[in-house]
């Protein structure tokens, strides 16, 4: 079986799976928002929740262990040295970090003061470690880090809809974020795959 991603249809913890696959080469790469036949959430370690994948004997849970894996066999991220593998993991992590985060306000009530309070603590924490120019590894190209940044911005669940009832203004409060987020997105490749993602749906009322 192709690795095949169980998710809904918006960004959420699915987002950057599924950048990483389209943009790493994982050419056989599949989505669907139900299991195999055969396959139980139990089976890949999870209580209920998603995103979950199935690669032949390997069903797993977790977005982050996810990403992970999908980095570890995309074949446009293999030459990576460990520094710039270990600086892609830190930016998976920091991204699900901000996710449950902000999810808590965002899910309690849409709290504008509990959303800016979280967004004010993480959004400056990942402006302060970006480069002041190119892509996060030094490459000519976006790794991870770079697409997770674009995530963070430009995914509307369930940041964009954060950022919609905290009336955040991320272009003025984080231009360098948002600039790093524009460079990553101006990319062709980059462009194209988001075109078939579910980069701005919006669910659950929001």
């Amino acid at each position: 079986m192709a690795p095949t991603l169980i998710y809904f249809p918006v960004a959420g913890r699915g987002q950057l799976c599924r950048l990483i696959a389209k943009l790493g080469g994982i050419e056989d790469f599949v989505e669907q928002t139900s299991l195999p036949e055969g396959v139980t959430k139990a089976d890949c370690g999870s209580g209920g929740s998603v995103p979950l994948l199935v690669d032949g004997d390997l069903k797993m849970n977790e977005s982050t262990a996810i990403e992970y894996y999908l980095m570890s066999i995309a074949p446009k991220y293999a030459d990576l040295t460990p520094k710039q593998k270990g600086r892609d993991a830190q930016f998976c992590a920091i991204k699900e970090d901000f996710l449950s985060a902000v999810c808590k306000p965002l899910f309690g009530g849409k709290d504008k003061d509990g959303i800016n309070a979280c967004v004010d603590k993480m959004l400056p924490l990942i402006e302060g470690i970006l480069p002041a120019d190119g892509f996060i590894n030094g490459l000519d190209f976006p790794t991870v880090a770079d697409l997770a940044v674009l995530n963070i911005v430009e995914g509307y669940m369930p940041f964009g809809a954060a950022y919609k009832h905290g009336e955040v203004d991320v272009a003025t409060r984080f231009p360098k974020l948002f600039a790093h987020s524009e460079m990553v997105k101006a990319v062709e490749d980059v462009a194209t795959a988001l075109e078939a993602t579910p980069l701005k749906t919006a669910a659950f009322g929001m």
